[in-house]
């Protein structure tokens, strides 16, 4: 039987190929932090190490009698350079050195799981090849590239192969599947004003491919793309997410890159209060924004055979079923464990952000300058608030609407009679007629409860990760 170390086992791509790997007959060993979420590996004959790559104490008895590593653990969301550079960069550094000090004599592989940022983004729609030169433009880019020239340095000491996943999508993905509440409501959303294109794997297809390459005698020392040929556009992406709702039809929503990049500080800003995994980062909002992710990855069919067998419409179709499943789980949050105060309390934190936000940008000035209290806890909290309680088992659409209606009546009562507070000119989108603003902003109303009741829902989530669903 081949035994095997997965790190970063409990997540999305990880608990994949554990499953992949027990099905191919392989003992699993599986590397998670002590703070990890194991969920994902729950009844698995695995064995579960506790480990840390940034700590290469932790690495040694893992790794024992492991004739294959699959090292997929990695920073993905951190808010600073040096936090990918430690784990990403240092902590593979961490996981060379400790595989060389402990390897059998049967050891077969140790396979890095890079990423196509690593490489970064083509110039044209032409697709990227492994011969093309790296050019990361992200932090995270940046640490994956730098470790993917360090696990080179080994070659002639290990048998390594490294593989740049693309854009990777099935059950528990966190990224894509942040549009899945809107495509749900049948709004599709499209980002930005140029066309934008991608490769994208489905995780089943990506999971098998590690396998082979893993296995394969003629991929040592080589790196490989993993993806679809298939160049999708931002349109077909979201398409296929309809599709796979079976909600083909739906309303074009603009969301212009400049909404994303102010929503990055913020969702940063929350995770340093909440601690859970940020919606967006500044880094991430730098790769979204870019135009060409495709990549060629015949280069694996050529040496190992692999070819991606699921086109997104397939791919989809599970996939928005998990997503769906958990959603209704999160949903089916007792009546009375969702307290008005705590709807109150979120509410208000996240209107308090804004209106942070919104000062520090002299986008608004408020006369009397104590008024804006009463907007953070009386419009965001108790208002918008209350409008999110009450709607939580709606669909997203109906919330969206009763947002947009609630905030944009206020934002045109303002402009009519009260004048408690004055826009800059121009702002936002040099709009100067107050009604027109009023229905913009209006829209953020409505995405304000859609919010909120995301971040409930993620409470709940952790609180069930925490072994304790009484409360959301």
């Amino acid at each position: 039987m081949k035994r095997a170390l997965v790190t970063g086992a409990n997540g999305f791509i990880g608990s994949h190929l554990v499953r992949h790997l027990l099905g191919r007959g392989y003992d699993v060993s599986c590397l998670v932090r002590q703070t990890s979420d194991i969920r994902s590996l729950a009844g698995l004959p695995v064995r579960i190490h506790i480990g840390d790559v940034r700590q290469p104490e932790t690495l040694m008895a893992p790794l024992g009698g492991a004739e294959f590593v699959f090292h997929l653990a990695a920073e993905l969301m951190a808010l600073e350079k040096e936090a990918f550079a430690a784990t990403n960069t240092q902590g593979t550094i961490h996981m060379l050195d400790a595989t060389l000090r402990v390897k059998p004599a049967t050891f077969q592989r140790f396979l890095y799981v890079s990423s196509q940022a690593a490489a970064g983004p083509a110039a044209s729609t032409q697709p990227m090849t492994e011969a093309d030169p790296r050019r990361p433009m992200s932090w995270y880019g940046t640490s994956k590239s730098d470790s993917e020239e360090v696990i080179k340095g080994y070659a002639g000491r290990l048998a390594v192969t490294i593989v740049r996943p693309s854009s990777v999508y099935g059950a528990r993905e966190q990224d894509l599947s942040q549009t899945f509440p809107l495509v749900n409501s049948r709004l599709h959303p499209k980002l930005g004003i140029l066309p934008k294109y991608i490769v994208a794997v489905y995780v089943e297809d990506l999971v098998r491919g590690l396998a082979d390459a893993a296995e394969s005698p003629h991929t040592i020392g080589r790196t490989y793309y993993l993806n679809h040929p298939e160049i999708l556009s931002a349109r077909d992406v979201i398409q296929g997410i309809a599709d796979g709702m079976k909600k083909p039809a739906g309303l074009t929503a603009p969301v212009p890159l400049f909404l994303i990049q102010t929503a990055a500080p913020l969702a940063e800003l929350a995770h340093r209060f909440t601690r859970g995994r940020p919606s967006m980062t500044r880094d991430k909002a730098r790769e979204v924004s870019q135009r060409y992710w495709v990549a060629d990855p015949s280069a694996a069919q050529r040496d190992f055979g692999w070819v991606a067998r699921f086109h997104m419409a397939e791919g989809m179709r599970p996939t928005t079923e998990a997503w769906r499943a958990e959603q209704d789980e999160l949903c089916a949050m007792a009546k009375e464990d969702v307290l008005w105060v705590k709807y109150l309390m979120v509410a208000s934190v996240v209107g308090g952000l804004i209106e942070l936000q919104s000062h520090l940008g002299g986008f608004y000035t408020f006369d009397p300058g104590w008024l804006v209290w009463v907007v953070i806890f009386g419009a965001f909290g108790l208002a918008l608030g209350s409008l999110a309680m009450l709607l939580r088992k709606t669909a997203g659409l109906v919330q969206f609407l009763a947002g947009t209606t609630l905030a944009g009546t206020a934002e045109a009562l303002n402009a009519a009679v009260f004048h408690a507070w004055t826009f800059r000119a121009g702002w936002p989108l040099g709009i100067t007629n107050d009604y027109i603003r009023a229905a913009l902003l209006g829209g953020a109303g409505g995405a304000f409860v859609l919010l909120v009741n995301g971040i409930m829902r993620s409470l709940y989530g952790w609180r069930l990760r925490m072994g304790d669903s009484n409360e959301p």
